[in-house]
């Protein structure tokens, strides 16, 4: 009798249990490198919403936008120590401690293919999990799924333009540091580094002539006022990350770090190859209409564009045998591109 009781004591336990488990909620800290009104905080505003409703609101999070709790610099340190839980920002911040999560801002790396890249940088493959382990064993980061954002070209000061390699000869480029610092250097371009925000009265008094930057910034930041060109192709495409510390997964349960993973994959290729893609037609309808104008390097331009800018891919092989591998993979998955 002793047993049996105890039998049935303990089965109904283990079902107050589970079902306690399974109505606990869970918070997470989450830093966006992103202020609220720029586009790519509203595309994660998306991501949010995709988890709670696919969690029945068991995961929950409290948004920290533009950098609020930790300097966008020391995040991923943030992350790795637990100071937050969650981080949405740039591997190319953070090219000193983890260069390898910097692939994906080499200049034509996804040659126009935005679905074919993000499948291949988010695929069960060795690709990702080369980016994956460094991650995990430099920064105690999940890496969750990577954004292609917007893309780049040269935006030029007042009318001027710039569809020849030639024409970007001793010109003060802005250039934001890293790999876009090296690529104006590549081009003979004299790069000038400079944040965001003293970006408008440069272009306005000239100290710069013109700038690697991405076409949302002509309508965001009012470029348009004082730029009037902007030249394609994309040099390279932004690209934003989505990590979770470690600890903070383990603590899921089992079928919660399943969803988040899940959707965290569904809403960046949704982001990268849906939400970006038609931001960007929208931005150039509405900077076409405020006289910008778009322009095209020819194809002779493009190929020694290229052919200059392989010094920049050479670079990134050299800094670690990882970096070396990703470059090997990159080239041969690109000429599978159609």
């Amino acid at each position: 009798m002793l047993i049996l009781v105890l039998s049935v004591s303990l089965v109904f336990l283990g079902g107050s249990f589970n079902k306690a488990e399974c109505a606990k909620k869970y918070n997470l800290k989450f830093q966006l490198a992103w202020h609220t009104q720029h586009p790519e905080y509203k595309a994660y505003k998306q991501f949010t919403k995709m988890v709670k409703e696919n969690t029945d609101g068991r995961i929950k999070f409290t948004l920290f936008p533009a950098s609020q709790l930790i300097g966008r610099g020391e995040a991923l340190d943030g992350l790795k120590n637990g100071t937050i839980d969650m981080l949405a920002s740039c591997g190319a911040y953070y090219h000193g401690m983890i260069p390898e999560g910097d692939i994906d801002w080499l200049p034509y790396i996804s040659l126009g293919h935005r679905a074919e890249f993000w499948d291949y940088m988010n695929g069960d493959n060795e690709f990702n999990a080369i980016i994956a382990k460094n991650y995990l064993e430099k920064a105690n980061a999940v890496y969750l799924t990577n954004i292609i954002c917007g893309s780049s070209g040269i935006i030029g000061k007042g009318t001027n333009e710039y569809k020849t390699i030639e024409s970007l000869k001793n010109i003060k480029l802005r250039a934001a540091g890293g790999v876009c610092t090296r690529v104006a250097k590549a081009w003979g371009a004299a790069p000038v580094t400079m944040a965001t925000g003293e970006i408008y009265p440069a272009l306005q008094r000239g100290t710069v002539d013109a700038l690697i930057f991405y076409a949302y910034g002509l309508k965001d930041y009012k470029f348009f006022e004082v730029a009037k060109t902007f030249t394609r192709p994309p040099v390279f495409t932004w690209a934003d990350d989505l990590w979770i510390n470690k600890d903070a997964m383990d603590k899921l349960p089992a079928d919660l770090q399943k969803i988040l993973a899940d959707t965290a994959k569904e809403w960046g290729r949704w982001a990268s190859t849906e939400y970006w893609p038609n931001y960007e037609k929208e931005n150039e309808k509405w900077c076409t209409e405020k006289g910008v104008k778009f322009l095209m390097m020819d194809d002779a331009n493009i190929a020694k564009s290229k052919e200059m800018l392989e010094d920049v891919w050479d670079w990134y092989a050299n800094e670690s045998a990882d970096c070396k591998r990703l470059v090997e993979l990159i080239k041969e998955e690109q000429k599978t591109w159609k």
